[in-house]
């Protein structure tokens, strides 16, 4: 999943969610320890790890990437092979 850039691709929101779990675990926080962190519920959580978020609030996905000090980057694939 994770690249040797240290990038993990996640360009849906069930792939989100493994990428969110797999920084988790890396860490070895249970869902609970993350979500109190986080200020969320532990349901929201499980719910954004199985990719089950649909209108997820953004700003409770970052309030969980900065816990994990992790960041989420936007790259335009579309300019790719374009001047």
């Amino acid at each position: 999943m994770a690249t040797d850039t240290g990038f993990i691709n996640a360009r849906s929101l069930p792939k989100l969610g493994l990428a969110v779990r797999t920084l988790r675990q890396r860490r070895q926080w249970s869902q609970a320890e993350l979500a109190a962190m986080a200020q969320v519920s532990r349901q929201w959580i499980s719910a954004l790890e199985n990719g089950q978020t649909a209108g997820m609030e953004i700003g409770r996905l970052m309030r969980v990437l900065d816990v994990l000090d992790a960041s989420l980057m936007i790259r335009d694939d579309g300019s790719q092979g374009r001047p």
